[in-house]
């Protein structure tokens, strides 16, 4: 179709996050996805704040690549 706009992917991240044993970690089960049109999810798993916020950081990261020209990109500049 002539003038249409291309769908830009909706990425989605979901944390869930809980106290766990004696003494209490943090914990986390991380789902995500880059295209919620997409079936694919990814779920981690991690431990303590520092493996959370990694987790997010890579999402993030991969969701800014794939902005920058992996994925679904156009292929020309127009």
């Amino acid at each position: 179709m002539v003038g249409a706009v291309p769908r830009q992917p909706t990425a989605v991240l979901v944390v869930s996050a809980w106290h766990e044993g004696a003494p209490p970690k943090l914990a986390a089960r991380i789902t995500y996805t880059l295209d919620a049109a997409d079936s694919d999810r990814v779920t981690v798993t991690a431990a303590g704040a520092d493996e959370i916020q990694a987790a997010v950081r890579r999402w993030l990261e991969d969701l800014q690549a794939r902005r920058r020209g992996g994925g679904d990109a156009p292929v020309t500049g127009e």
